[in-house]
């Protein structure tokens, strides 16, 4: 099965009607994946290989050509960086008619892009465990390509039900009443000030962004390098998804001051959550819980049948989500000697990692220390937002 490569912007217009035919998720979203390659310093050129059948194109798989910096963690670590040419493949970036003929021609056209030596490694962002890539890449790669024990992570969705306040009478009766009594503290404790504001609209994404970066700043995921930035590429992105009518927010409003948010894209059907984020001197009502049922019940009235919790497993996760997959991030690696050490980094930062993890989930620490480090991140940020 033949394949061709697309380096350019402008080349990709040249499929435009059939990749926009084909995505059905924001992150692979043609127009976001300009976006995103014409304001990341790091990208070079896009890297989309086509697949064609019959002499038209069955399959995309997306990436960027980036210059970076190889950098495997240990938990919440980054002990080590190293320059280098990374084709990334971006999350939901495998579009089309994916089966397992067209995985063998995409894997056999990123083999032979690694063994020319113009990049050091390819790596494809969590792959679900279905997918006929992964397959492929796990069943019939060389071991000297890639690692083949794969590190799994949990992806979460939620049916929507058809009524308001569904998700609440799901609970059991002392959860429930526990958040009815966290929320009525709340309202206790700032009396006539507390607003719940649902934006679906927006004419100043700007200023939104600017008051949602009040609340950003000082939260554990900006200790990570995570979660919301008020900057120019989230702007830009923000103001992407409001004009095409696929930008949701949910805001906590104490004073006319924004001190919870949470907001995603409303895309194809469901809803994809972005970023959360709320003011830690609030922690004590439960606001992330509370935030997120007035948001779904928003969902629901607007017909929204499904919500996708996005990247990453989280105990809110676990107990609000009905459907799951298994995801596994993969990296290929170049037959050179900075292929070689790139993989035994990316090896030998994993097999800390997974000692670390098993000593301490026995010790019964690991859940401590998570709690532990986002609160000390947490103080990090707020010292620096002051």
């Amino acid at each position: 099965m033949p394949t061709i490569s697309i380096r350019s912007l402008s080349e990709a217009d040249t499929i435009r009607g059939i990749w926009e035919g084909w995505q059905q998720h924001p992150n692979a979203d043609l127009a976001h994946f300009q976006l995103i390659c014409g304001f990341r310093g790091e990208v070079k050129h896009p890297y989309i290989i086509v697949a064609e059948r019959d002499g038209e194109p069955c399959a995309l798989l997306v990436g960027r050509l980036e210059r970076t910096r190889f950098a495997p963690s240990i938990g919440y670590l980054k002990l080590i960086r190293i320059p280098a040419t990374v084709l990334t493949i971006v999350y939901q970036g495998s579009l089309g008619q994916l089966d397992e003929e067209v995985a063998e021609a995409l894997v056999s056209h990123l083999r032979f892009l690694l063994l020319s030596r113009k990049v050091d490694a390819v790596t494809a962002h969590h792959l679900p465990e279905s997918s006929p890539l992964l397959k492929f890449l796990l069943n019939r790669c060389s071991q000297w390509l890639l690692k083949k024990s794969p590190e799994w992570s949990t992806h979460w969705e939620m049916v929507l039900q058809d009524k308001p306040g569904f998700l609440l009478k799901k609970l059991g009766s002392k959860h429930r009443y526990a958040i009815r009594k966290r929320e009525r503290e709340l309202e206790s404790a700032f009396p006539g000030k507390v607003s719940w504001r649902w934006m679906n609209r927006f004419d100043d994404v700007p200023g939104l962004c600017s008051r949602l970066e009040v609340v950003a700043a000082r939260t554990y995921q900006r200790g990570l390098g995570a979660g919301f930035v008020d900057n120019e590429e989230h702007r830009q992105r923000l103001v992407l998804f409001a004009i095409r009518g696929h930008l949701r927010v949910q805001l906590l409003e104490i004073d006319g001051k924004v001190r919870a948010f949470w907001f995603g894209q409303v895309y194809r059907g469901v809803f994809h959550s972005d970023a959360t984020g709320y003011d830690p001197d609030l922690g004590e009502y439960q606001i992330g819980t509370l935030v997120f049922l007035h948001l779904v019940d928003e969902l629901v009235k607007e017909g929204v049948r499904k919500l996708d919790f996005g990247l990453g497993d989280a105990q809110y996760k676990q107990r609000f989500g009905d459907e799951s997959w298994r995801e596994t991030t993969v990296t290929m690696f170049a037959p050179t000697a900075k292929g070689l050490l790139l993989k035994s980094v990316l090896w030998g930062c994993s097999v800390l990692d997974r000692a670390g993890r098993r000593l301490l989930e026995k010790t019964g620490l690991l859940d401590r220390i998570k709690t532990g480090w986002r609160k000390q991140l947490a103080s990090k940020t707020m010292a620096g937002a002051e």
